[in-house]
């Protein structure tokens, strides 16, 4: 369940939610749903851009934009991690722990360094189980959906997405 107010994604999230058509979904979690201005400026392809630019105009996604010192404050975060964490995802991390929201991403070293930093992490799995959870998709279509998912993300953690794909087709039967 989504006990948070703000959830901040990144872009990887975007694309995964992108390529199995479940934006719709996502947008109609009860929570209000954030990226930074950084993280848009990624999405590259129009039809893509469009997209979410529809979510952006109907408010359904909030744009943080940032002033020089929180610009300065996100640059601060990159030189500090020691992974080559890039620019857009210091700024949903530095967002997330600001707001106390919880940052949504898929990339393991955005993870392990805001996990670090005390930020509440979670990946697509966890949202998933909140499509289940508030009813916006069926366990069939869930299993449906991320098995999609993984033909398209090879990163995906294999085992947990099995064992959720096995719990949700035996609630079918």
């Amino acid at each position: 369940m989504i006990e948070e107010r703000i959830v901040i994604s990144d872009a990887n999230v975007i694309f995964d939610l992108l390529s199995v058509q479940l934006l719709e979904a996502f947008f109609a979690l009860p929570c209000e749903i954030c990226t930074t201005d950084l993280v848009i400026s990624e999405i590259e392809r129009p039809e893509q851009q469009q997209i979410i630019q529809k979510f952006i105009k109907s408010k359904k996604l909030g744009v943080a934009s940032f002033n020089f010192d929180e610009f300065s404050e996100i640059l601060l975060l990159q030189s500090k991690s020691k992974n080559n964490t890039s620019i857009a995802d210091c700024s949903v991390w530095y967002y997330a722990k600001k707001v106390d929201g919880r940052l949504l991403t898929g990339d393991g070293k955005l993870r392990s360094a805001a996990e670090k930093d005390n930020v509440k992490v979670s990946g697509i799995l966890y949202l998933f189980d909140n499509f289940v959870e508030y009813g916006l998709l069926s366990a069939s279509e869930a299993a449906e959906n991320l098995e999609a998912l993984m033909t398209i993300n090879m990163r995906l953690p294999k085992a947990e997405c099995e064992t959720r794909i096995a719990k949700w087709r035996k609630e079918i039967q």
